[in-house]
This record gives structure tokens, C-alpha cells and sequence, in this order.
């Protein structure tokens, strides 16, 4: 149940690297990487709600929130991100946080790291703490809580590097119909970083000055640029990841691909009814699948609205 009187609350989408490109790894073990970054609406969401209390309280709901009884990663991430910021903030006073668990665990698309994301912004708002986690703070963050926490704080579409904590926004890229699959087999990311072979990749490169003109352009320009290294070891360690990316190209997506670490995978379609259409026939064939159509980078303006050049991001 969510806790009486709940005073705020917030969606913790999902988290898609629409590519990823291992480009490094540090001296003390942190891979160095490039991912353009979107997120999905509402429909592939998992919802934070924080309310004042006389003492810190953490509950899970939700049609997901049994798979954090074998890994309780995200919920330790939510407490652990109110522990966190109750360190940067003077008046901290206690709270109930409820978790409505609609994403699946270790999925490769930041569920657990969203949540830690809306977390501090709910919090930050309720403790007069945004300067806690504004842009300069992103390294911070990211050495307290995960690689991927700060740009879950920050959100829209984004240029990542470094372990995660360089955060460059990308204007020129539309909203994007899609669907998210996944065969409900959990991934550890360690595992797959454990499996890669090769860790000095080339980056992303620079991406066309005047944006893109729909969701089919940047798919082909994903497709001819871009790859995700993390896909070749997580598909050795899963073979359902290549069951999944069949199931999307035969749904005449215009890119199928595999989020993060998996096993997520996405297609990207020109339209939400052709996305929709997907995602009922893949459930068809396969009701045991996590799949959820919605559109990803939802928020994006309209080309005629973007700046000539925003989209140029130069490695």
C-alpha cells in the first residue's frame, strides 16, 4: 500500500542505450563508456511515491515487486539514495518511500537505478536539497550509488561517457514508437562485462548536425554508426537474447537492439500503432515475456522547433 497522505511522487522510466560502446576501463575497474541514452513514457515505468513520517519507511509494490525477493538490488538503491542524500542535507527529517515495482530486475534498461534517480529528485525537492544532485554533482553520484544513477536523475535524451557521471544533452532526436522485451531471464552485469573481450572500442561518433528527421533516419543511422559491445557476451551467457531480436525483426522493426547489459531488447517503428500491433503479436507467441510498447524520448520538440546544430555532440 502506498504510505497515507503521500505528499509526492514520480515515474522512474525505464532506461534505454539506444548504443553502447565500450571505450576504457580505469585502474580501479569502472569501464569507460559512450551511450546515446532515452527514456520511455509512463507505459515502461516503474513510480516513487515519498510522504513525510516519524520514521524512514521503504514498502514495494507492484506486478515486479516479487523478483526483488531473490535480488533486492532496487530497493537497496532506493534506501540507499535517501541514505545518500540525507548525508548532503541539513534537514533531513524521516520518510516513507513506496516503490510501485513495474520493470523488471537486472533487465538491462536502469530500473533499479531509476528508481534511485526519482528518489533524490523527490527528496530533493522535499529537503530543499537540489543542490545535491544538480549536473556538477554527477561524479558524486555516480562513485555513491552506480554508473547509471545519474543520468536517471537528470533524464531526456543524453550523450553518456565516462563511467557515467559526463552528461552531454542531445537535442535532434524525435520521440520514438517502440517496444521493450524481455524473456524474463535476469542479467548480471557484472557477468557480461566478466565475458567481454575487448574493452578499448571506438566511440560513438559525432551525430548529423540537423538532427534527424523521424525515427527511421536515426535507425539507420544507428544501424551504420553505432553497435552495443555489451551484446555479443550477453547473448554467449543468454541465448534467448537472439530468440528475442528475431522476434522484433520479424516484426518488421526499423532496429532491433539490446539495452545495456540485457536482457532487454528494443525495436524502434515509425509509428505507435505499428509498435502496438508488434508487441500483440509477440505476446502471442510468447505470454511469458515481459513486453511493453511506449515511445521513448516522448518529450522530444518537433524537428521544425530544434535548433539547426543541437544534435552535434563531437566526441
Amino acid at each position: 500500500m502506498s504510505p497515507p497522505g503521500a505528499a509526492l511522487e514520480d515515474l522512474a522510466p525505464a532506461k534505454i542505450n539506444l548504443c553502447l560502446h565500450v571505450t576504457g576501463r580505469r585502474a580501479d575497474g569502472y569501464h569507460l563508456l559512450d551511450s546515446l541514452v532515452v527514456f520511455a513514457d509512463s507505459d515502461a515505468a516503474d513510480r516513487i511515491a515519498v510522504a513525510p513520517s516519524d520514521t524512514d519507511r521503504f514498502c514495494v509494490n507492484g506486478p515486479e515487486a516479487s523478483g526483488l525477493e531473490s535480488d533486492n538490488s532496487a530497493g537497496n538503491l532506493v534506501t540507499a539514495a535517501r541514505d545518500w542524500l540525507r548525508g548532503q542535507s541539513d534537514a533531513a527529517s524521516p520518510v516513507a518511500l513506496t516503490l510501485d515495482k513495474n520493470l523488471p530486475v537486472a533487465s538491462g534498461i536502469g530500473g533499479g537505478s531509476a528508481d534511485a534517480g526519482a528518489t533524490l529528485r523527490l527528496l530533493a525537492r522535499l529537503w530543499s536539497a537540489e543542490a545535491a544532485i544538480c549536473a556538477d554533482r554527477s561524479e558524486a553520484i555516480c562513485n555513491a550509488l552506480g554508473a547509471d544513477v545519474a543520468m536517471c536523475v537528470h533524464g531526456g535524451a543524453l550523450r553518456v561517457r565516462g563511467i557515467g557521471e559526463r552528461l552531454d544533452p542531445v537535442a535532434g532526436l524525435p520521440a520514438l514508437p517502440a517496444v521493450l522485451v524481455n524473456p524474463r531471464i535476469a542479467v548480471a552485469t557484472p557477468s557480461v562485462f566478466a565475458a567481454l573481450d575487448h574493452r578499448d572500442n571506438g566511440p560513438v561518433p559525432a551525430m548529423p548536425g540537423d538532427g534527424f528527421a523521424g525515427p527511421g533516419a536515426l535507425a539507420d543511422w544507428l544501424t551504420a554508426n553505432s553497435r552495443n559491445d555489451l551484446a555479443a557476451p550477453a547473448r554467449s551467457l543468454v541465448p534467448a537474447i537472439d530468440t528475442v531480436l528475431g522476434a522484433l525483426e520479424a516484426s518488421s522493426a526499423l532496429i532491433a537492439r539490446m539495452s545495456g547489459s540485457g536482457a532487454t531488447c528494443f525495436g524502434i517503428y515509425e509509428t505507435l500503432d505499428q509498435a502496438r500491433n508488434a508487441a500483440e503479436g509477440i505476446t502471442a507467441n510468447a505470454p511469458g515475456w515481459w513486453i511493453r510498447p511506449t515511445v521513448l524520448n516522448a518529450d522530444a520538440e518537433p524537428r521544425s522547433q530544434s535548433a539547426k546544430g543541437d544534435a552535434h555532440v563531437e566526441a
